[in-house]
């Protein structure tokens, strides 16, 4: 697959992601709705029976585990919504396989860290010197899945090469990463309330300590620290920046 970006430089690749996104089937509102909703019903699972069982958020799941139902949950809910149009990927398909065309196909990739960086298999960062090792191509269009603990946190939505990917540089290194201009260029975030009850570790400048004297006083989400009142003078400038790069969530 030719990439869209291929010899584009990269003051460029802002507009081409925008006419990416905006061509495909899969709007930003119907992902946010469904990834809300799937994310709701993920928390809700019940594992075993009446006799036997509990809630999934009893026994705290690797985030590996969360990822993988998460991306289950979201597949199906598409399917109900568009049937004959999308599925849940089989094989070496995308996550999220297009029936109409295989090209619009999604590839879903979460991370559970704290923070808004993805991370994908070192094998992501590696040229494969077998084909036949490359189970599904990597490159194409993403929906990015931030959480932490039982809280989603960024979607985002648009386009990453292969040749993104960066392996760890260690030789024992077991993930791959992505260089700030995709993030920056390719992936579009999709802004919806939720992303209020993220934490303000979230927040640019604010570390342990200062979450800690947050939290002390009530606040320790994103939006706990919009709708606070008398706070400290030294964090009055952190939700005057709260306000303005959330204010059309509240």
């Amino acid at each position: 697959m030719v990439s869209p970006y291929f010899g584009r430089p990269v003051d460029e690749w802002s507009a081409i992601t925008h006419q990416l996104v905006q061509s495909h089937p899969l709007t930003r509102d119907l992902i946010l709705e469904a990834a809300t909703l799937s994310w709701t019903r993920l928390w809700n699972t019940w594992v075993g029976d009446a006799i036997v069982g509990f809630p999934i958020a009893e026994i705290d799941p690797p985030a590996t585990v969360i990822g993988y139902m998460f991306e289950k949950l979201f597949a199906k809910e598409l399917a109900k919504r568009l049937p004959g149009a999308w599925r849940g990927g089989i094989g070496s398909e995308k996550d999220l396989h297009c029936l109409q065309d295989q090209a619009l196909s999604v590839e879903m990739k979460a991370s559970g860290q704290l923070g808004y960086k993805i991370f994908g298999n070192r094998s992501y960062g590696q040229v494969l010197e077998n084909a036949d090792a490359a189970k599904k191509d990597k490159s194409g269009y993403y929906i990015t899945v931030n959480f932490y603990g039982q809280t989603l946190t960024l979607l985002r939505f648009g386009w990453i090469d292969a040749s993104d990917w960066q392996a760890q540089k260690s030789a024992t290194g077991q993930m791959a990463g992505l260089p700030s201009e995709v993030y920056e260029h390719k992936l579009l975030p999709i802004f919806g309330p939720y992303m209020l009850e993220g934490s303000v570790l979230l927040l640019e400048g604010v570390g342990a300590r200062a979450a800690g004297e947050l939290s002390a006083a009530g606040v320790k989400t994103i939006g706990n620290l919009i709708r606070a009142t008398n706070l400290p003078i030294k964090y009055q400038r952190l939700q005057v920046t709260a306000c303005e790069r959330y204010q059309d969530l509240y």
